[in-house]
């Protein structure tokens, strides 16, 4: 039987490669410490072992700075206002923005089936302010289009454009 096994002649194909490899490989390595080194030093132990809640070290304050820090500032306020800052508004303004993809869920379908907690916040705003001013939209605000009664499907009065609408709030793309 002149052959050898498999498993024999791998043996002796890796050995012989491993050999080659380690005479034919050849490195070097470089140390570098950074400029001046420190000699190491040890510090000294904590002095208090109890429970950090009971430490009875006490700390010094800091010393006042030497120029003090002014304790009032003066401002100078408008008994009319700031001109200019906004567009007149209303004393009982009051207002908030309702996302377009949860309308139909917080206002109703309809003005026949408007939710009842909805009414009450709307009734409890109106008797405190004297009126609710509401933005219907949030973010797709700027696409919103005003169409003719009968246009939206099953009686509607708000219906959400869902062309190439992405993520859970189905919002469409910008």
């Amino acid at each position: 039987m002149g052959s050898e096994s498999a498993p024999c002649r791998l043996f002796r194909s890796l050995c012989l490669f491993l050999v080659l490899l380690i005479h034919s490989s050849h490195a070097e390595i470089t140390v570098y410490y950074p400029n001046n080194q420190a000699a190491f030093t040890t510090a000294p132990g904590a002095s208090y072992t109890g429970v950090a809640a009971y430490n009875p070290t006490s700390l010094s304050p800091p010393p006042v700075p030497s120029p003090t820090v002014l304790t009032t500032i003066p401002i100078n306020l408008q008994n009319s206002g700031t001109p200019n800052l906004s567009i007149k508004q209303k004393g009982s303004f009051i207002g908030f923005s309702i996302e377009m993809s949860v309308t139909n869920q917080v206002l109703g379908k309809n003005s026949t089936l408007i939710q009842v907690p909805f009414l009450n916040l709307m009734a409890n705003i109106q008797q405190r302010a004297g009126s609710v001013m509401i933005r219907v939209g949030g973010n797709t605000q700027e696409s919103a289009k005003l169409v003719e009664d009968g246009v939206i499907p099953d009686g509607r009065v708000l219906m959400k454009n869902l062309t190439g609408v992405t993520g859970t709030t189905q919002t469409p793309p910008a």
